[in-house]
């Protein structure tokens, strides 16, 4: 660990004279290539109108305000762009933590001795903890032991992100008619209402109408010509989905579907410093709760962004090294360290967004910096057009995330591969769901090792 300390030290202390050249090579380099530094920028802004409705979709998921999952992935996509391990590398607020931090912001979660407001500066001081736990990853250089996952564990860990996911969009078929409480997310539990083809004929039919609207154009508008490549298909789903609502629906039919200004508050802004209120106050329950998610969160983002680079590298054809991973680690913990004391929900690598950049051509710092800044530019400026965005379309959005998230292999190895496989399988992804996905991954090491154990033993 000194050595490790001490290695640190030496990139700090080196860190001004490093920068210095740093930026004026970047500045010299694109200089003279200024055709890569417009397709950089443009892949950003193209990357950053995609995680757009993915934030929105994710905040929902996690329980909190819109503007804590934009400004998340501004964060995130900003500095692990600045600092990653993996040029090109996309990060925002992701599904895998924000299943996690559900168990946090819920009414019936970890912390329902709390009002919601005190939940949330839970959750922000959370995040500033999982970030410091990243770091001390980072510094004793604990990216390796990714390579300990097994596939079958990864293809559990990948079922259960799936399935948590879908169940966390079910309250986009609810209801709140409470008097006095203007905004969905007010409502207590027990006073979201399911929306019934009894009661509330029409207004289901057109929010599944949304739904699958949107999920037919994200599988079909890519591959319409040219423009199908071009313009990101879960904004054109969420474009015509606020068309329909707020023409056809609620202007011919006089009926209408909830929509991001009836489910919540967002009004853009900047991200604003603010420490946690409850850092001096929290109780001793309060504290234990916010290690151990701290921990799993860390582990849980550390795992899907080591993986993300391993995927990039992959494209790019590029040798991996395990000090890029590390490097990557850092730059996460920095970037949740920072979420937490601007009130952000914090995230991780996207594996979907990256690919894209990369397929994009996109192979420096400033596409996926870029993002971010996009991303901060959208908040501030678009705020009236999210509002109107119909929850439907949102639900279609992750819906898609959901299908291409689940391991469809998984079928084929329950009917024809080895029984201890699909039992690791089904395992893990029955612990992901019932309990976390960090457990979940633990448990399936565990169980493999066994296995590996018992086969080796069979020959003695």
């Amino acid at each position: 660990i000194g050595g490790e300390l001490k290695h640190v030290m030496n990139g700090i202390t080196g860190f001004p004279s490093g920068s210095k050249n740093y930026v004026g090579g970047t500045f010299s380099f694109y200089k003279e290539n200024p055709k890569i530094l417009y397709d950089e920028v443009i892949s950003g802004f193209t990357v950053a109108i995609m995680q757009v409705p993915e934030s929105i979709a994710f905040s929902f998921v996690a329980g909190v305000p819109p503007l804590s999952g934009l400004h998340a992935t501004f964060w995130m996509a900003l500095i692990t762009g600045l600092l990653g391990g993996k040029p090109g590398m996309i990060s925002g607020a992701a599904g895998a933590l924000a299943v996690v931090v559900t168990k946090l912001t819920a009414e019936d979660g970890e912390l329902s001795y709390l009002n919601k407001e005190e939940r949330l500066d839970v959750l922000y001081m959370t995040m500033f903890v999982c970030g410091l736990f990243q770091i001390l990853f980072a510094i004793l250089r604990l990216a390796k032991l990714v390579r300990l996952i097994p596939e079958t564990g990864m293809i559990g860990f990948m079922n259960g992100l799936a399935i948590i996911i879908f169940m966390a969009q079910l309250p986009a078929f609810k209801k709140c008619d409470v008097e006095g409480k203007d905004y969905f997310v007010e409502c207590d539990l027990d006073e979201r209402q399911w929306l019934t083809f009894q009661d509330n004929t029409w207004e289901l039919i057109l929010t599944l109408v949304q739904v699958v609207l949107c999920m037919a154009v994200m599988k079909f508008f890519p591959k319409v010509p040219k423009i199908g490549k071009i313009i990101p298909a879960s904004l054109v789903g969420l474009l015509l989905g606020a068309l329909l609502e707020h023409t056809l629906f609620r202007m011919a039919f006089d009926v209408s579907t909830r929509t991001v200004k009836e489910t919540a508050i967002m009004k853009g802004s900047f991200p604003k410093f603010d420490w946690p209120n409850q850092f001096p106050t929290a109780s001793g329950d309060t504290w234990s709760v916010i290690i151990i998610y701290g921990i799993t969160l860390a582990a849980i983002g550390g795992v899907e962004s080591v993986l993300t680079l391993q995927a990039c590298n992959e494209i790019t054809d590029t040798v991996p090294k395990i000090s890029d991973s590390n490097q990557e680690l850092f730059a996460q913990g920095l970037a949740n360290l920072v979420s937490g004391l601007f009130q952000a929900m914090g995230g991780d690598a996207m594996i979907g967004q990256s690919t894209i950049n990369i397929m994009n051509g996109a192979r420096y710092r400033v596409s996926s910096t870029m993002s971010g800044i996009f991303m901060l530019l959208f908040v501030v400026v678009l705020d009236p057009f999210i509002n109107l965005l119909p929850i439907g379309t949102l639900t279609g959005v992750l819906f898609m995330v959901v299908l291409s998230t689940f391991q469809w292999k998984t079928f084929v190895i329950l009917r024809y591969g080895r029984l201890s496989d699909s039992v690791a399988i089904l395992l893990v992804t029955i612990i992901a769901v019932v309990y976390n996905l960090a457990v979940a991954i633990a448990v399936g090491i565990i169980f493999s090792a066994l296995i590996h154990a018992w086969d080796s033993g069979s020959h003695v």
